[in-house]
């Protein structure tokens, strides 16, 4: 059954900015995009490089290693032909706590 965890503070997640936390042995990365907030699975589809470490443009990610994109919203790839979207979770604040859904 799934379930809401807490993963960090609202502070702990700047605007405009991502980090990645680890919650029931996945890595998972949380991005704040104008107090917004959403969370991908830390491992690009690809080469499994961190996308909390990634390059963060309005709405998008890109993958450091291959340069992949990714809409931060839905985890969907924007490069063409591509068909390896990034997996996304269910993101709720509660009180000044970061909560995610697995």
């Amino acid at each position: 059954m799934s379930e809401f965890h807490s993963v960090c503070k609202v502070v702990d997640v700047p605007a405009g900015e991502a980090r990645m936390f680890s919650l029931n042995q996945m890595m998972v990365g949380v991005f704040n995009l104008g107090g917004k907030f959403f969370a991908l699975d830390n491992r690009c589809p690809h080469a499994g490089a961190s996308l909390a470490h990634g390059l963060i443009e309005h709405d998008t990610v890109t993958c450091r290693i291959h340069h992949w994109k990714f809409r931060i919203n839905d985890g969907i790839c924007l490069d063409d032909g591509n068909q390896c979207n990034a997996g996304t979770y269910p993101v709720r604040i509660v009180g000044d706590e970061v909560q995610i859904k697995i």
